[in-house]
């Protein structure tokens, strides 16, 4: 009888000692690194159409990039405006859901705006594809709006 009150025991002490330390590991932080995955700087608060200035029937309805030139743009613009379109066309099956746009109201770089006109992420003019890429794939494969 002893033996059989240890196994039973220890089976709930194998699932169970998992599920305390988890919850400790949770509550306290831990263990739990403080970065962030996503690679663009994500806007905080998010600031919605009306705040930013946005024209509604440009920003509903779809993602956008937003390409917003630094001061005289010569020949940069165009650079910048063709790698912004290289991160749609790699978005493949995606990329119906995104527009790319040029602005002129918001700081220089790269904005995300999402389909309800609010920023989400902003990236410096001299931003990465691939970082912009990936983290445009992360936000279409979460939302299921747009």
């Amino acid at each position: 009888m002893k033996g059989n009150r240890t196994v039973f025991w220890m089976v709930w002490a194998v699932a169970l000692v998992p599920l305390v330390a988890a919850v400790l590991v949770w509550s306290s932080g831990v263990g739990l690194s403080g970065a962030s995955v996503n690679r663009g700087e994500l806007v905080q608060p998010v600031k919605t159409l009306d705040q930013w200035g946005g024209d509604p029937l440009l920003h509903t309805g779809h993602w956008s990039l937003l390409w917003v030139p630094t001061g005289d743009c010569v020949g940069g613009c165009s650079e910048a405006i063709e790698r912004l379109r290289r991160v749609h066309d790699a978005l493949g099956r995606e990329a119906d859901r995104v527009r790319v746009m040029s602005a002129t109201e918001l700081a220089p770089g790269v904005w995300v705006v999402d389909p309800l006109g609010n920023l989400v992420m902003q990236y410096p003019p001299t931003y990465e594809g691939q970082a912009l890429l990936g983290d445009m794939r992360r936000l279409l494969k979460a939302s299921r709006l747009g």
